[in-house]
């Protein structure tokens, strides 16, 4: 696709209502194209599913947000390489980050590595 064709696409796409989105609505080719979606963040890391056990496999991570149009609420999805997603609505979502804000031993271990001088 042409830059030109991307700039028509989006100039004559609907604007969304959620900030976050970055669906070209109106300019899809399928209903279920239509969903919000951001753009997303992603990561290589080494995951393993539940059942797995061992080092994992290193494979890239993708952690956005989704509001299917049948959705009545916001979903934060984390999708694995190896087949594996999680899907949190944003209340338990949020309810995730303070937990582990306030437990101190999974902070300590978070917290980045300090570089050796």
């Amino acid at each position: 696709m042409t830059s030109g064709t991307r700039h028509e696409r989006t100039t004559d796409a609907r604007r969304c209502v959620f900030r976050w989105c970055v669906t070209e609505h109106g300019s899809t080719v399928h209903h279920d194209d239509e969903d919000h979606r951001s753009a997303g963040i992603g990561l290589l890391a080494r995951v393993r599913d539940a059942a797995d056990h061992g080092r994992g496999i290193s494979t890239d991570v993708e952690i956005g947000l989704l509001r299917r149009i049948s959705d009545l609420e916001t979903w934060v999805v984390v999708e694995t390489g190896i087949g594996a997603s999680v899907s949190l609505p944003i209340h338990a979502a949020r309810a995730l980050v303070a937990c582990i804000q306030n437990d101190a031993e999974v902070i300590a271990l978070l917290a980045p590595e300090r570089e050796i001088d």
